[in-house]
Parts: structure tokens; sequence; C-alpha cells
């Protein structure tokens, strides 16, 4: 058992109110934006997989997970849905992580500015031929949320512009 499973081992077995407030305290000792939940969202969080298949019931945290590995770990993302009228959940819970709108610009394809020439996109392919669309547009993180809306090809198109200058990139 690592450290950090006996971390979570001794918080879980506090009431809840007694743990009001660790999470934002643990966010700013590790200074990411997000901190995933203990169990299969950390162990998906952590994974060294270059292709990633998390799934679960609604309110599982997918969403959530995929917009904290944008924020924590990666500096050019790519979080897609089939149709942009899909995005404003995706939206929402970006501008919550971010804690403010600054950098924000909603106009399609809506896009996050980070620090460093960093950002987070959003984009959509509702039609086959429309992930051309983002031909020669390089990140280093793709986030397919509902993945099963997508045909196969669709997918491996957009994979096919993931890239990285830096050499230590997740």
């Amino acid at each position: 058992m690592s450290t950090l499973d006996e971390m979570i081992a001794k918080l879980s077995a506090n009431p809840k109110e007694d743990l009001a407030g660790i999470d934002a305290i643990a966010s700013q000792a590790i200074n990411e934006k997000w901190t995933p939940n203990p169990g299969p969202q950390t162990d998906a969080y952590f994974s060294k997989a270059d292709v990633l298949l998390y799934g679960g019931a609604p309110g599982g945290g997918k969403t959530n997970l995929i917009l904290g590995l944008a924020f924590n770990c990666h500096h050019r993302s790519l979080i897609m849905r089939r149709k942009y009228n899909a995005l404003g959940r995706i939206i929402e819970d970006m501008l919550k992580i971010n804690g403010t709108r600054d950098g924000y610009n909603g106009s399609p394809p809506p896009k996050l500015r980070m620090p460093q020439d960093g950002y987070i996109k959003l984009g959509a392919a509702e039609r086959i031929g429309d992930e051309q669309n983002l031909m020669g547009d390089g990140f280093d993180f793709l986030g397919i949320d509902e993945a099963t809306h997508f045909a196969e090809l669709q997918i491996r198109f957009v994979q096919g512009w993931m890239r990285s200058e830096n050499p230590n990139q997740r």
C-alpha cells in the first residue's frame, strides 16, 4: 500500500464534517487546481497509460478527471464532445476549477488560455469529416468525453495531432 493510499484510508475513517476543507488544503499544498477523488479516479489520474479508458455511471467524475488532467498535467489540451451544444457543462466545470473567467474565450472553438502559452481547447466533431478542422493543431492531451458517441476513425485522426516539444511531458 502506498503512502497516498494509507493517508486516504486514514482520512476516510473520519466523519465527513471533520473533513470539510481538507480538499482545498490538499490542493494548495500540492499546488494543483484540481484534486482527484479517492479510489478509481485517483488510480486513473496517476496512471502512466498512453491511452486511458475510464468509464462508469453518470456523476462518477469522468469529465472532471479529464479537466483535472488538462489543468494539472498538461500544457496544451484538447477536450472533445461529439456536438458543440454538449460542451456547456464542461465549460461550467472548467471555469469553476479555474476560479475565474480570465483567459476564457467562448467563441467557437471555446478556449481557456493558461500561463506559459498553455491552453485547454474544447472541440467537437458532429459529422464524419468535422475532425479534420483540428488538423495541424498540436496538443499533448486529448480528452474524449463520451467517446462512444464518436466514430473510431474520428478519434484516431485527432490522435495523430498529439505531440509535445517537452520530452518530459506525460
